[in-house]
């Protein structure tokens, strides 16, 4: 059982919902360009997941037939209510450790890059977070938690996050003392002094109480991270962090520093490169103006490139040798190109236009090869691809200015 797979229905309908009620509320937390950015970056973690979940999977598997302690009978409520209690041990575990060291923050800062917090933030993950987080699940393992029951587990506690990226909940009483709430995890969002490195369990905060990490929430909470990102694209996106530790890298003439700075403290830097400038949080988030004709075309081209995903996500086992690739780099190039978009670059609109231009011509010579039922999404690609295609023809005719106005 997937649990990915089958929680996103309920995903888009409490993303919709948060939506509905804050059209009703007047209180308004999402922006497109910040949205998109955090459900691409899911999609991005979606095609990267499967090669590096193999590093979780394969030495799981070893360990469970071959030193495992325990046996269970996989049918005993036991093993589940254990599994899951542990689960979420070793998970605050990894959360805090992903916290707490350069290179591993890097993996985990696009989750926090945002600087709004809503549902669609839930979304926005780290893609190459697992090749560093997975030694911490292996002592289920030993302790006889079959791998399936572990996946699905997994799943469930990963999916339960979800729900506590918002901020149209309050303080939920005594729940406040067990299960990670809202206010929580808004804590764990903040980039105030006094929220920092707080509050890292996924479903019980009693972790956070017993081993010294928990904060409540006092004071308004400044979304995002002290290092602005200041990007919509979700593949560089997930470089941010690890380009500013190699510029530091580079810069710096101790060769023990050189080796060392991936594996100190959270933004610990050497002591000659500390006068070179890192990004610095604004009064303002980041934003780039651009007309509502666009803003109309790069929704419709996000709503593709998610249906994309979803194609990708059931089909995949089904799917040939060469096909899923193609889709891949179909999907990853409109990610990029979205987020291009947003940030107004500089005859961006070029590199869309090529992008459409060459997806057209792809998804066309695909339809020869496909079996009938493909070939169909295949031409269902071109033709909208093709209508993509004079739609920015027409956009960009007149407007290309204000699209640059905002770079």
């Amino acid at each position: 059982m997937n649990v990915a797979v089958l929680a996103v229905p309920l995903y888009i309908l409490l993303m919709l919902l948060e939506l509905a009620y804050e059209r009703h509320s007047g209180r308004h937390t999402y922006r497109l360009a910040d949205a998109a950015t955090s459900i691409n970056t899911a999609v991005l973690r979606i095609l990267l997941e499967g090669p590096l979940r193999l590093l979780l999977i394969l030495p799981y598997a070893w360990l469970y037939e071959h030193a495992r302690l325990l046996d269970w009978n996989p049918a005993s409520p036991w093993l589940w209510l254990f599994g899951f209690i542990a689960v979420d041990l070793c998970f605050y575990w990894a959360h805090r450790t992903l916290h707490r060291y350069n290179l591993l923050w890097g993996a985990h800062q696009p989750h926090h890059s945002s600087e709004d917090f809503n549902l669609s933030t839930a979304l926005r993950k780290g893609a190459f977070q697992t090749a560093f987080d997975w030694p911490f699940y292996l002592p289920l393992a030993l302790l006889g938690v079959p791998l399936p029951v572990f996946l699905v587990l997994l799943g469930i506690q990963l999916a339960y996050q979800f729900w506590i990226h918002t901020q149209h909940v309050g303080r939920l009483g005594w729940l406040e003392q067990v299960i990670v709430t809202p206010s929580h995890h808004r804590v764990h969002h903040g980039q105030n002094d006094c929220y920092i490195d707080r509050n890292h369990g996924g479903v019980f905060i009693f972790w956070d109480k017993l081993f010294g990490t928990y904060a409540e929430e006092r004071e308004p909470v400044v979304y995002g991270v002290t290092t602005p990102v200041s990007t919509f694209d979700p593949l560089r996106l997930q470089f941010s962090w690890w380009r500013l530790l190699w510029a530091d890298a580079l810069a710096t003439r101790s060769w023990w520093d050189k080796l060392r700075l991936w594996w100190m403290p959270t933004g610990w830097r050497p002591a000659d490169v500390q006068q070179l400038p890192w990004p610095k949080m604004g009064a303002d988030k980041f934003e780039r103006p651009y007309p509502a004709a666009f803003k109309a075309y790069a929704f419709v081209q996000f709503v593709a490139i998610n249906l994309l995903a979803l194609v990708f996500l059931v089909g995949v086992r089904e799917a040939g040798a060469w096909q899923p690739w193609l889709l891949v780099l179909v999907i990853l190039s409109g990610c990029v190109s979205l987020g291009l978009l947003f940030e107004g670059r500089p005859g961006v609109w070029r590199i869309e236009l090529s992008r459409q231009a060459v997806l057209t011509v792809l998804a066309l010579l695909a339809s020869l090869w496909l079996a009938p039922a493909q070939a169909l999404v295949a031409q269902s690609v071109a033709a909208f691809s093709l209508l993509s295609l004079c739609g920015l023809g027409w956009l960009f005719r007149g407007q290309q200015g204000a699209v640059v106005a905002g770079s």
